[in-house]
This record gives C-alpha cells, sequence and structure tokens, in this order.
C-alpha cells in the first residue's frame, strides 16, 4: 500500500504510527531496565567489595538481591505493563477502523458494541470479547480476510493473558477461560517459541504468575501490525482507490 494514497485523516496512518510508537517503547525500556541492572549490579559489587573479609553470604544479600530483584520483580511487571499496553493498542485502533468502514459505507457506527451484545445474547455468553466481536465483523460484515482463523485465535488467547494479568495477577489457574492460556503456552510462532511460560511443580500443579519474556511482547506486536497493516490495505483498495478511479 502507498501511504500517499491514504489521506492524512485515515485510521490507518493514527494505527501504523501507534505500532511504531509500540516498537520504539518496547526497544527503550527494555534498554534502561537492563541499563538499570547493570548499574545497580555494579555498584552491589563496589558495596561488596567495601566490606572487610566478604563471604558469600554478603555477596548474596547484596548482588544476589539486585539479581532476584529483577528477574522476580522489575522485569515481570514491566512485561506485565507492555501486555497491557498493547491490547490497548489493538482495543483503540480496532474500533477505530471499523467505525471508518462503516463511515465510508454509510453505515452507523458504533457497530462492535451492538455486535457484542449480540453475539453475546446468541452464544449465551457471560459475554463477547472483542477479538471475538472484531473477527466476526470482518468475517461476516466486512467479509474482508485480515487475519488467518490460526492468528485470530491466537489474538484470542493472548487476550486471555491481559485479562490473567489485569484481574487475575497473572495466575493463570485463577483465569475462567485458563484453557485458551494453556493453549497459548504451547503453541510455536513460526520461527521461535510464543513466548510464555506456567511453571509447574513435578505433579503438575501451578505456582506464581505467568512468565513473560520478551520474545511474546515481539510476537504480539507482530500480530497486531500484520492485523493493521491488512486492514489498511483493504480500506485503501476498497474506499481510497476507487474514489482516485484506480480500482
Amino acid at each position: 500500500m502507498d501511504p500517499l494514497n491514504i489521506p492524512l485523516c485515515a485510521v490507518s496512518i493514527e494505527s501504523g504510527y501507534a505500532i511504531s510508537v509500540a516498537h520504539k517503547y518496547m526497544e527503550l525500556v527494555e534498554a534502561r531496565l537492563s541499563q538499570a541492572e547493570s548499574d545497580m549490579h555494579s555498584a552491589a559489587v563496589e558495596a561488596c567489595r567495601g566490606i572487610a573479609n566478604p563471604g558469600e553470604a554478603d555477596y548474596e544479600i547484596l548482588v544476589g538481591q539486585v539479581e532476584t530483584s529483577f528477574a522476580e520483580d522489575y522485569r515481570p511487571i514491566l512485561r506485565f505493563t507492555e501486555v497491557i499496553y498493547l491490547y490497548m493498542v489493538f482495543e483503540t485502533y480496532i474500533s477505530r477502523h471499523v467505525d471508518e468502514i462503516q463511515r465510508e459505507r454509510g453505515e452507523k457506527e458504533d457497530v462492535l458494541e451492538n455486535l457484542r451484545r449480540e453475539l453475546t445474547k446468541r452464544k449465551n455468553k457471560d459475554g463477547a470479547g472483542l477479538v471475538e466481536t472484531a473477527r466476526t465483523y470482518f468475517r461476516d460484515y466486512a467479509h474482508w480476510s485480515v487475519l488467518t482463523d490460526e492468528e485470530w485465535e491466537v489474538l484470542r488467547e493472548i487476550a486471555e493473558v491481559r485479562n490473567c494479568i489485569v484481574h487475575n495477577a497473572g495466575v493463570a489457574r485463577r483465569s475462567k477461560n485458563r484453557d485458551f492460556i494453556y493453549r497459548l503456552e504451547s503453541r510455536q510462532w513460526p520461527d521461535r517459541p510464543v513466548g510464555i511460560r506456567i511453571l509447574r511443580s513435578d505433579d503438575g500443579r501451578e505456582f506464581g504468575p505467568i512468565i513473560v519474556h520478551q520474545t511474546f511482547v515481539q510476537n504480539y506486536l507482530s500480530l497486531l501490525q500484520s492485523l493493521f497493516n491488512a486492514i489498511a490495505e483493504q480500506t485503501c483498495a476498497e474506499f481510497w482507490d476507487k474514489k482516485r478511479g484506480r480500482g
């Protein structure tokens, strides 16, 4: 898609910029956290050297505490925050894209909220999620193929990881839709693991929150980028090119 063919008001520009910002944000915060860990580790080592006849216990108290804090506290908090942030990007721009499509078709906006209520009633569920609603809109209403069936499933599973973080402190076994999370954990991205892990004892019991690796948020962002790019290309072909007589 040629960006010069898209009017400045197009949501495609907004969502593309949001994805670009997200890429840079994650790059910056990951680098800053790594630098902070290195600085604090060096300071702890120096403090240990300043102790007369330091022993292993001194090292563990000073240096070990830094390593533990980053492994068990700071980095998990960062990754959870990134997952929530990326879901916010999805939630914001999928709605704006659909509203733009509806406007161009001369049809009513806010269709996703009505569709969600319809799906909830039809399937007698506690509530249809945004991913399921968006998938239904593009498949049954717009008749656009913007993701494969498997990619929609992955996006649905990722949404449950976000919900688990927000509502259950990231503990998968407490989630009412935990089977989605388990399916996601067992997936392989085309060229690398999906990037989440649930700690389990030898007898299979879970303990602790989900471990989110950097690859997971990278994979999530890549999927969102593919989604918004596909919507942008379809929007351009369906509306802007036709208006310019290029369809």
